[in-house]
């Protein structure tokens, strides 16, 4: 997007932590900006309009939860004209950040609401927005830690914006127990990103997904059959174990016998087996076009 209004296209950019000093810990935003031949200068932390780098405003406990993990999209919510921010993080809640044009916002961030209370994610919030269901306004559809898709579609206008509650547009794919490779991924998992776009020129919005996954292969030298036999059960332990885990503020002698003896378990599966962590990018073509459900 070009966020100072200069005619070439910047990068925005959310991370997870930093050290903020007085504020604690917070994801700080950082502007890759455009310069001619499509080439980019070195990141700067953007700064709100008092000089100071811009930081979601925190409430109630945990305020680094607020904080953290900024995942931010540049979007004219409010039809002034003037790009604003809005940032996912930790929690799970939306950030807005007023534009004043030029590059320039509010140095403070309210949270978009839903029914009088915060609209929210199950954590790791990741806004992206469009208008899906071709009313004129802007909805919002974001992913989630737990994975899935989900919609909040716009009822009030584009100069007002009235978010309601999530609804699931995608579930969170099953995955078959015992399963080694990836051949029976059938959609995607945990920690959902979400880009809203025509990938096929068809004139309906499809979903392009992003996932984190941890696949599961034979070890060196181990027959298939073996591994997958051998991670089957070690998936029954593990549920086994989870099942007697300690209550939150057990005794640390009962949460390090727990500790103990999950690292026992995963050590000896990993004789067998071998885990990789990775992701995918999933394309879900829209079957039908989303429905109108209003006119302006």
């Amino acid at each position: 997007m070009d966020l100072n209004d200069d005619g070439k296209i910047d990068i925005l950019s959310g991370c997870y932590a930093h050290d903020a000093n007085k504020e604690g810990m917070a994801g700080l935003f950082s502007v890759f900006w455009g310069q001619k031949g499509r080439s980019w200068k070195r990141p700067e932390v953007l700064n709100g309009s008092d000089g100071e780098p811009l930081i979601i405003t925190a409430g109630g406990q945990d305020p680094d939860i607020d904080r953290i993990c900024t995942r931010p999209t540049a979007v004219d919510l409010d039809g002034d004209g003037k790009l604003d921010i809005v940032s996912g993080n930790f929690r799970g809640t939306f950030a807005f950040f007023a534009g004043q044009g030029k590059g320039k916002f509010a140095e403070k961030s309210t949270l978009l609401m839903a029914d009088g209370a915060p609209l929210a994610v199950n954590s790791h919030s990741d806004p992206s927005f469009v208008d899906w269901d071709r009313d004129g306004d802007l909805d919002l559809v974001t992913g989630s830690a737990h994975g899935g898709v989900f919609l909040c579609e716009n009822s009030g206008s584009a100069k007002e914006p009235k978010f309601q509650k999530p609804r699931t547009l995608l579930e969170v794919a099953k995955r078959e127990s015992g399963k080694l490779g990836d051949e029976h991924l059938t959609g995607p998992l945990d920690d959902s990103r979400v880009c809203v776009d025509d990938v096929n020129d068809d004139g309906k919005f499809d979903l392009l997904v992003g996932d984190n996954v941890s696949l599961v292969q034979p070890g060196k030298g181990v027959a298939p059959a073996v591994a997958a036999a051998k991670f089957r059960d070690f998936e029954a332990k593990r549920g086994e174990l989870v099942s007697r885990r300690p209550a939150e503020g057990a005794a640390e002698a009962a949460m390090k016998k727990f500790d103990d003896e999950f690292e026992k378990l995963r050590k000896d599966v990993e004789k067998f087996v071998s885990f990789e962590r990775t992701g995918f990018v999933w394309v879900l073509y829209q079957k039908s076009p989303a429905p109108v459900t209003g006119t302006r």
